[in-house]
C-alpha cells in the first residue's frame, strides 16, 4: 500500500512539474513576442483603419520615441498649433495608442496637441510583452507628461481609457503640475471591492486580504508567469466597432499583448495612490458608460464622490465599455469644453 501511495504521489508531482513547465514555456513565448518591423506595422495599421472606415485617419500623426535609457516609449503626436495645450493619452489593457486614433485626432482638431504613447511591454514600445506593474505604467505616463512639460509649456493634461484611465487617475494624484485629468474609468486601492473589475469576482474576493502578503512572490520569477487577458476580463462581451471580433484580434494583432503577468494582475488592486482620493487637487473628469460590464457604475460613482477637487462626471447611459473608440463624437464636445475651462485657470 505504501508503494502505491508513493507511486501516486510521484505521478501527481510529475503532472504538476509538467504543468509548470508548460506554463513557463507559454509565458516565455508570450512575453518575448517580437515587435514587427515598422513597415509591417504601418501596413497592418492602414489595413485595420481602412477595414472599419477610418482610412482617412491613417498618417494624421507624427511618430516619435522617448528614450529613457532602460526603456523606449513609442509616441504618436496628433498636432494642433504650437502653443496649444497638450493632452497625454494612455491606452487600455493589452492594447496600444493608435487604436484610439479617432479620439486623439478629433481632440487635436479642438485645439489640443495630443501625445499618445505605448507603455512598456505594449505596442511598439520596448519591454517584455504584458510584463509590468501598475506602478511601472504610471512611471511611463509621468515620464511622457514630464516630456510634454519640457517641450510644450505648462498647459498639460492627461487622459486614458480603461486601464489607461486608472493610470491617468494615478497621475492626477502624483503630478500637481497637471491642469486636468480625463479618466475613462477609475480605481482606488483603498476601496473594499476592487475584485469586481475582474471576470471572476467571487473567486478573487476571498483572496483580496492576502494580496499584499504575496509581494515577495510577485518579485520572484513566479510573478512573470503569464495569464491570458480573457481569463480575467470578459472582453468578448464588449462590443467594439474597431475590433468586431475581439477573440480573433487578441490572437492575430501583431502589437497586442494577449497575456499579462501575474505581477501585473497583483499590482492593480495593491498599488497605492500618491495621495488619497480626497487629497487630489488636479481637476478630474470621470467618463463612464452606462452599459460598462467591467467597471460597475456604483463603484465608479463612489470613487468620484470622494473627490474634493474640481470635477465633472460625463455619463453615457446607453454606451458600452469602449467609449473612446466607439463614441468619440459624443465625448469630444463636452470633454474639450471642460478642458478649455480648466486650461484657462
Amino acid at each position: 500500500m505504501k508503494g502505491v501511495q508513493l507511486k501516486r504521489k510521484d505521478r501527481i508531482m510529475g503532472v504538476a512539474a509538467a504543468g509548470m513547465a508548460g506554463w513557463a514555456a507559454y509565458s516565455y513565448a508570450k512575453a518575448n513576442k517580437p515587435v514587427p518591423p515598422d513597415d509591417e506595422v504601418r501596413a497592418y495599421t492602414r489595413a485595420l483603419f481602412e477595414g472599419v472606415g477610418l482610412g482617412e485617419l491613417y498618417g494624421t500623426w507624427r511618430e516619435d520615441a522617448l528614450d529613457l535609457g532602460d526603456r523606449r516609449l513609442a509616441l504618436y503626436h496628433f498636432e494642433s498649433e504650437p502653443g496649444d495645450p497638450v493632452m497625454v493619452f494612455v491606452p487600455g489593457t493589452s492594447v496600444y495608442a493608435l487604436l484610439y486614433a479617432e479620439y486623439m485626432f478629433k481632440l487635436s482638431r479642438q485645439g489640443f496637441n495630443v501625445i499618445g504613447f505605448d507603455p512598456r511591454g505594449h505596442g511598439r514600445s520596448s519591454g517584455k510583452r504584458g510584463v509590468y506593474t501598475l506602478g511601472k505604467l504610471v512611471e511611463d505616463a509621468l515620464a511622457v507628461i514630464d516630456y510634454a512639460f519640457e517641450t510644450c509649456g505648462d498647459k498639460v493634461a492627461v487622459s486614458g481609457s480603461s486601464q489607461g484611465g486608472m493610470i491617468a487617475f494615478y497621475c492626477a494624484a502624483a503630478e500637481p503640475r497637471l491642469k486636468a485629468a480625463v479618466c475613462h474609468n477609475v480605481i482606488a486601492p483603498d476601496e473594499p471591492d476592487n475584485e469586481r473589475m475582474t471576470r471572476w469576482a467571487g473567486l478573487f474576493r476571498p483572496l483580496m486580504p492576502f494580496l499584499p502578503h504575496l509581494q515577495p512572490l510577485m518579485d520572484s520569477p513566479l510573478g512573470r508567469l503569464m495569464t491570458p487577458v480573457s481569463l480575467y476580463l470578459d472582453l468578448e462581451a464588449e462590443t467594439c466597432r474597431l475590433i468586431p471580433d475581439v477573440g480573433r484580434f487578441l490572437k492575430e494583432d501583431p502589437l497586442v499583448a494577449s497575456a499579462v503577468s501575474l505581477s501585473a494582475l497583483h499590482s492593480l488592486p495593491t498599488t497605492p495612490l500618491a495621495r488619497r482620493v480626497e487629497e487630489i487637487e488636479t481637476p478630474v473628469m470621470v467618463i463612464h458608460a452606462g452599459r460598462d460590464d467591467i467597471f460597475p457604475e456604483d463603484y465608479v460613482r463612489r470613487v468620484y464622490d470622494r473627490l474634493n477637487c474640481e470635477k465633472k462626471f460625463l455619463y453615457l447611459p446607453d454606451a458600452p465599455h469602449l467609449v473612446m473608440t466607439d463614441y468619440v463624437d459624443d465625448i469630444i464636445p463636452p470633454l474639450s469644453s471642460w478642458l478649455e475651462e480648466m486650461m484657462q485657470r
